[in-house]
């Protein structure tokens, strides 16, 4: 049977598990829409606090530095500017507000280039622009650069525009919208996107900065109607120069006060020129009576920032100040802060003569309430908790506390309601270290500061390591009022100093338990510490090896190339490879190291003193490893060298085969047939077959030894000074004399003659291989020519001929034995010229050049060395 009872209860539970849910939902949306209504709000209250800030001053430098400064706060930018765009093409950042450490481009003024007039229009019509990556948007190159060499990586650029503006220049009309600067914000430590009210933000600031300059040009507009206004009253003045001879007595008395006055008592006629200067106006602002007395008012006369021109041409219309607030000049440039009050002076016919003002220099005060309200925000905001308690007394209860700041309720999570009439004894626990108190006590009745560090225990029980500075606090008479504490949470230092000591002690046990062999050396060579592994692989024990120099181990001459990279590897090229040398064994043997070596900065130093350095060497001994390394060396040499031989033996058979086989048959012809041994053309003929194959065979004979003494070490190499080009000239001549006459042998000489020593048996056997296979790939005939060139540290000879040439794929066997190209057809040859060329080159130290194309002939250039 259903039951419905609990099918009820399951239905009901569901539906209040579904409205909680939606219910969370709908609130966390709540609290969402909340902080972004939020976030806007304070943003347009920020946005409407700069404006006012920048409506408020009529002094443009005051109004751009307040932007600048507003906006890079609230838009946490790196660089903040205003680029002020002038009528001939330049512009300047006029103010900046920039974070370190990027350069400041404040002041800097740039050509035209920088923002060409093209740009001028698009900017002028409202455009902004909003670039998240220099590198990767599309940006211009030019742009791209010059941005560079500020760090920028993301740019926002908005416009500075008046509406209305009547100016002679080449690039606008009257009436043209503006362009008189852009606001600029930069980002340097990384790429940023700007967000779409913040590209809002910076157009509503720009309007008002335009605004503000619009502002400013009117005022000086209004400073300069004024000027000319104080001309025309100084002209009335001077008619009613006669003063009333009945105020003589009552202008007296005044004077006398005037003069008595702590405060600056000022009177102005209305031409602005000073009537009353008392003593203590000189004494307020430099300038003594004499020098001021009909004169014009000093008092922010040159000083473009001072408001007071403005404010004493208002009270010239009628206007009173009372206790105005403001900062001026004096004579010796140093500005003060006053207190200012102003009415206008009436004539009998209560029209406005003059103006009387009463000073009050407030510097010293404002000063001293600038330094309290700096103190209060450093007690305040410290991360430092700041305990102030009552002097007395020291013995129980202790003294009680009177103020604690913030950081105090954050440590210990006691309240001021909580704490203040309380002792700081209330912090002390079980494991609160005796000695330390006995310590403060004792401080305490000497009235002498103290520091300590202790455990206390927070209001929840916990305990937390605090260190804390006490400092006694007396009044103006030197009598000792309270107890001034500043606590540091240092438990967050402990721990990591205990984590350092565990990791010391884990990375030490690694080391002394390493098979390699780890090693600190001083930057002079000295061992500062030796791991134990040395014992075992070197037989030394570690501490007979400290303030031992490494150099002493090593053999000389291994040690000539690696000190440098052992001992300084910051600065070698190579230093992430390993380095090998011989050591000593305490047996006397010597042992190959494989070693790795860092520099290291060993501990930290004073400020201002260069860092204690030392490298870190990480060897493992490889002898073992070496001795197998040349075992398997040499197996693969000998395995090289036996293909070598078995090569070499099958190509030479094959090349001997062809001339003995000739020699054989002419010979056999000559023996059997009588016809050709009696026909002398035959006879002959056959016997120069002999002969041929016999000078080819001994030719190949002397290339094989040649080679071979070449390969094993044994061919002989003696050079002595040679007048080169003479021996070349009757080389030539001498084998032009036993070639076809359908070959032309040539030789030119070039450059100044040099002294040079060359093996000449070796030289002969290089000009007679080279000459003859141009000679002999060249069946057509045609030039070959030797040419013998001297330069300054070595000497040229090329052989050219316009043969068969070589083909591409026979190049990269040119200098193997027996290897002969492609094309060569039915041409005589036993593939061993080039290769006798090649090692008699090499006994030199010169190098071979081969250039060749089919058809087209081959040039082989030998550079040898003087």
């Amino acid at each position: 049977m259903i039951n419905l009872p609990f099918i009820a209860i399951g239905t009901g539970t569901f539906a209040l598990l579904a409205i909680g849910w939606y219910s969370k939902r709908e609130m966390a949306r709540r609290r969402q829409a909340e902080a972004q209504l939020k976030q806007q709000t304070e943003r347009e209250q920020l946005v409407n606090q700069i404006t006012q800030d920048i409506r408020q001053s009529l002094q443009l430098d005051q109004v751009l530095a307040t932007t600048v400064k507003e906006v890079q706060q609230l838009l946490q930018a790196d660089r903040v500017l205003i680029y002020r765009l002038y009528d001939d093409g330049t512009g300047c950042a006029i103010h900046e507000t920039v974070l370190a450490p990027y350069p400041a481009v404040l002041g800097q003024t740039f050509p035209e280039e920088v923002f060409p007039q093209a740009y001028h229009q698009a900017y002028a019509d409202g455009k902004t622009r909003a670039i998240s990556h220099v590198q990767q948007q599309d940006v211009e190159p030019c742009l791209r650069e010059f941005v560079a060499q500020f760090g920028v990586q993301a740019k926002l650029i908005v416009p500075i525009i008046q509406d209305v503006r009547n100016v002679n220049s080449p690039h606008q009309t009257t009436g043209d919208q503006y362009l008189w600067g852009l606001l600029i914000a930069h980002q340097c430590r990384q790429p940023r996107t700007w967000e779409t009210w913040e590209v809002e933000l910076l157009s509503q600031l720009s309007t008002q900065v335009a605004i503000a300059v619009q502002q400013s040009e009117l005022y000086t507009q209004l400073q300069q109607l004024n000027s000319q206004l104080e001309q025309r009253v100084q002209q009335r003045t001077v008619e009613l120069a006669d003063a009333n001879t009945a105020l003589l007595h009552t202008n007296e008395t005044l004077q006398a006060l005037v003069k008595a006055s702590p405060r600056a008592i000022i009177m102005l006629d209305r031409q602005g020129q000073v009537k009353i200067w008392n003593p203590a106006a000189e004494r307020i602002f430099g300038w003594t009576e004499a020098e001021v007395i009909d004169q014009p008012n000093p008092i922010g006369l040159h000083d473009q920032r001072s408001d007071y021109p403005a404010i004493q041409s208002q009270v010239l219309q009628g206007k009173t100040y009372s206790r105005l607030e403001m900062r001026q000049q004096r004579k010796d440039g140093n500005r003060i802060d006053m207190v200012f009050s102003a009415a206008p002076l009436k004539d009998k016919q209560n029209a406005i003569s003059g103006i009387v003002a009463i000073i009050a220099d407030i510097t010293e005060q404002k000063q001293q309430a600038e330094e309290l309200r700096l103190l209060q925000s450093v007690v305040v905001n410290t991360n430092d908790a700041v305990i102030i308690t009552e002097v007395d007394p020291i013995d129980d209860p202790g003294p009680r506390i009177i103020y604690v700041n913030e950081a105090f309720t954050r440590i210990t999570g006691y309240t001021p309601a909580e704490i203040l009439g309380k002792t700081p004894r209330i912090l002390q626990g079980p494991k609160t270290d005796p000695s330390e108190l006995a310590k403060i006590r004792q401080a305490l009745k000497s009235w002498e500061a103290v520091t300590v560090e202790v455990i206390n225990y927070r209001k929840d029980g916990t305990e937390f390591w605090n260190e804390f500075s006490i400092v006694p606090v007396s009044d103006a008479t030197g009598l000792y009022t309270h107890w001034i504490a500043v606590q540091r949470d240092t438990t967050g230092r402990k721990q990591v100093d205990q984590a350092l000591r565990q990791s010391e002690e884990r990375f030490r046990s690694l080391i002394e338990n390493a098979l390699d062999i780890i090693m600190i050396l001083n930057l002079d060579g000295t061992f500062a510490y030796v791991s134990p592994s040395v014992e075992k692989i070197l037989g030394y024990a570690a501490t007979e090896l400290i303030t031992q120099t490494v150099s002493h181990y090593v053999t000389p001459d291994d040690w000539e190339q690696i000190n440098h990279r052992l001992i300084n590897p910051s600065d070698a090229t190579d230093s992430t490879h390993p380095i090998e040398f011989r050591y000593r064994h305490r047996d006397g043997s010597w042992r190959i190291l494989e070693a790795v070596s860092q520099p290291f900065v060993a501990h930290k130093t004073p400020l201002g003193h260069a860092p204690t350095v030392q490298v870190m060497v990480n060897a493992r001994d490889i002898t073992e490893r070496k001795r197998l390394d040349e075992i398997r060396l040499a197996l693969e040499r000998e395995k090289e060298l036996n293909t070598l031989k078995t090569r070499f033996f099958s190509m030479a058979s094959h090349e001997f085969r062809t001339p003995l086989s000739i020699s054989l048959a002419a010979a056999q012809l000559l023996e059997n047939s009588q016809e050709a041994w009696e026909n002398n053309e035959k006879r002959l003929r056959n016997l120069h077959r002999i002969q041929d194959s016999v000078k080819n065979m001994v030719q190949l004979l002397d290339d094989i030894l040649t080679i071979n003494r070449a390969e094993t070490g044994n061919l002989a190499f003696n050079p002595k000074p040679l007048d080169l080009e003479r021996y070349c000239q009757h080389f030539v001549e001498e084998m032009q004399f036993n070639i076809e006459s359908q070959h032309d042998l040539r030789f030119d000489c070039q450059g100044e003659h040099r002294p040079i020593a060359l093996d000449e048996k070796l030289l002969r056997s290089i000009l007679s291989n080279l000459i003859s296979n141009s000679v002999k790939y060249s069946p057509q005939g045609g030039p070959v020519k030797l040419t013998l060139s001297y330069q300054p540290d070595q000497v040229q000879i090329q052989v050219e001929d316009h043969g068969i040439g070589i083909p591409e794929a026979s190049k990269p066997q040119l200098f193997e034995p027996f290897h002969r190209g492609n094309n060569i057809k039915s041409i005589p040859g036993t593939g061993l010229g080039l290769v006798v060329v090649k090692k008699c080159v090499d006994l030199h130290q010169g190098s071979i050049e081969i250039i060749s194309q089919v058809d087209q002939g081959t040039t082989c250039r030998i550079t040898l060395p003087h």
